[in-house]
């Protein structure tokens, strides 16, 4: 039974509303809902999108969602899923933007969100866990795992991710395919279309519209700066959310000085304290240049330029699937892709407070759910409570 477009958007706007923490908790949570509780998509083709996304230039997190949306209900479940997931978040910054232009800085219930990061840092490290136990079979495969990890966190640069990718490829092609493991027939292929590369048609010839017309108000001017600048940098930024950060600020605090550094800064903080992807800072940096209208152009220019690079990626995942060779070679990407997943409870849990309180979280909230398994909005909820009660000791 074909699912309908009113769950495809119930699911990610609950997803969107609960997904504290970034890119790869969002893909986490959008797991748990899809492949674990809902059975809709299998856990292979979440990892194998997953690592199409980290190739890919733009946020991980709206690129997946993207594409599972594509999977599920063609381009209109891709259109459906990406509005869902963006909504709490883009809400939640527009409403905490207005405060904080209008009131300044306030600091509110900031024990509730010293727990929130250990708390999501524990989804993502039990996310990371049931992965490798599907995925991780051979030694081979462990020590891909462990060096992918190591070079994301040792290494900086947006072509890193990339170098480990190819690499993990090679190493699966050469040397999986003379183990004991047998090819697997493809999970989930979804069938071949061309609206992903009409519409991307479709959206560079407005974006050239946009470039070459003259706009005589204020407004159209401060939003056509607004469309051309993270557009531009959406399609040209690879490595996810904390990648763009240091690339934004300089555009954003240095070049065009639309927010100052501590208002930048005040905008990441706001990011991540809100549901969604840590990109949604764009909306944060659009309502102080045009409020609501600019907060709208900015979400949409730096979120769906890469979905729809991600669509038509997304083509040649469900043609390449077919071929024996190439589950070899994703045999060694997903390790790999694990790994990376692995040093972003690190990313994430430097930004707690390091104190005894969020060691405490991380520990009970990962053994939570290693005993109960139990939903990401149950488990930030709790991080949240122990948080507060916690430093107030």
């Amino acid at each position: 039974m074909q699912i309908s477009l009113f769950r495809i958007f119930l699911i990610f706007l609950k997803t969107g509303a609960i997904a504290f923490g970034g890119n790869i908790a969002l893909v986490a949570a959008v797991r748990k809902e899809l492949c674990e509780k809902r059975k809709i998509l299998s856990d292979d083709y979440l990892l194998d999108i997953t690592t199409v996304g980290n190739v890919l230039p733009g946020p991980l997190a709206s690129n997946v969602v993207t594409a599972c949306g594509f999977a599920m209900r063609g381009m209109t479940g891709a259109i459906v899923a990406l509005t869902g997931i963006l909504l709490p978040a883009f809400i939640l910054v527009c409403g905490l933007s207005e405060l904080y232009f209008r009131y300044g800085q306030n600091p509110i219930m900031g024990s509730v969100f010293s727990g929130l990061l250990p708390g999501v840092a524990a989804v993502i490290a039990y996310t990371a866990w049931v992965l490798a136990r599907k995925s991780v079979k051979n030694v081979l495969q462990l020590i891909i795992l462990v060096v992918a990890g190591a070079l994301v966190l040792l290494l900086k640069g947006a072509l890193v991710t990339l170098g480990i990718v190819v690499v993990s490829g090679l190493l699966g092609y050469f040397f999986l395919k003379r183990s004991d493991l047998k090819p697997l027939e493809p999970t989930h292929v979804s069938k071949r279309s061309y609206w992903p590369i009409i519409m991307t048609g479709v959206m560079f010839a407005v974006g050239f519209a946009v470039l070459f017309y003259h706009p005589v108000s204020l407004l159209l001017q401060e939003l056509r700066m607004l469309s051309l600048t993270f557009s531009s940098m959406s399609v040209t930024l690879f490595g996810g959310g904390y990648v763009f950060i240091p690339a934004i600020e300089k555009v954003v605090v240095g070049m065009h000085g639309w927010v100052t550094s501590k208002e930048f800064a005040d905008g990441i903080a706001m990011g991540q304290i809100t549901p969604g992807p840590i990109a949604i800072t764009a909306a944060f940096v659009g309502y102080k240049v045009s409020g609501i209208w600019g907060a709208l152009v900015s979400t949409i220019s730096i979120f769906v330029p890469p979905a729809m690079l991600m669509l038509i990626a997304q083509q040649f995942l469900g043609w390449i699937k077919r071929k024996p060779v190439v589950e070899f070679i994703f045999r060694g990407i997903r390790p790999a892709v694990i790994g990376m997943i692995i040093v972003s409870v690190w990313v994430i849990g430097k930004n707690a407070p390091h104190d005894w309180q969020s060691i405490f979280i991380f520990a009970s909230m990962f053994g939570f759910c290693l005993w109960k398994n139990p939903d990401t909005a149950v488990v930030v909820t709790i991080s949240g409570v122990l948080g507060f009660l916690l430093h107030l000791i």
